[in-house]
C-alpha cells in the first residue's frame, strides 16, 4: 500500500493507528502530543500515567480513545530527564521499523504519523519525511499517512 503525504490535523484522520510524538515521560504538554490527548480525552492520559517512563528508541501503545483509530504509538522523542535531549535519526530509523513491525504483526492496515521530531525538537522536517517514508515502503501491507500540521 502506499505512502503518502497530507496536510491536516492528525486527530482528524481515520486511521487504525495514530502516532504521537511523546516525551519519555507520557506527559502531552505540548504540540501534537497535547492535541492528540485532547481530542482523545482522559482514558488516553489515565492509560499514559500508568505506563511510566518510556525511554528514547521505545514506544508504548494505548487506547485512542475518542480519536478514530484503533490505538495510539507513543514513540518518545524527547527526554526532558536528560536535559531535552532528543532522539537521534539513525534512533528514530530503528523505532519506525519496529513500530511498523508492530504494526504489521497486529493485523492494522493504516498508520497516520505526524514529523515526529519536527516540532519540540527542532530536527529537519526533510530528513524525518525521508525516513518515515522509506521505511514505510517497506511494508506492502501498511498504508502509511504523514500527517503535516496544515
Amino acid at each position: 500500500m502506499p505512502c503518502t503525504k497530507q496536510k491536516g490535523d492528525i486527530t482528524k484522520v481515520k486511521a487504525d493507528v495514530i502516532i504521537n510524538a511523546a516525551n519519555t515521560e507520557l506527559n502531552h504538554i505540548g504540540g501534537v502530543a497535547q492535541a492528540i490527548s485532547l481530542a482523545a480525552g482522559p482514558a488516553l492520559s489515565e492509560e499514559c500515567k500508568d505506563q511510566g517512563f518510556i525511554p528514547l528508541g521505545g514506544y508504548v501503545a494505548t487506547t485512542a480513545g475518542n480519536l478514530k483509530a484503533d490505538i495510539v504509538i507513543h514513540i518518545p522523542t524527547i527526554d526532558y530527564q536528560a536535559d531535552g535531549k532528543i532522539i537521534g535519526y539513525d534512533q528514530l530509523r530503528s523505532v519506525w521499523h519496529d513500530v511498523l513491525d508492530y504494526c504489521e504483526q497486529e493485523g492494522f492496515q493504516s498508520i497516520a504519523v505526524p514529523m515526529l521530531g519536527a516540532g519540540a525538537c527542532g530536527m529537519d522536517a526533510k530528513r524525518i519525511e525521508i525516513i518515515l517514508s522509506n521505511e514505510a515502503k517497506k511494508y506492502s501491507s501498511l498504508n502509511v499517512i504523514i500527517v503535516v500540521k496544515g
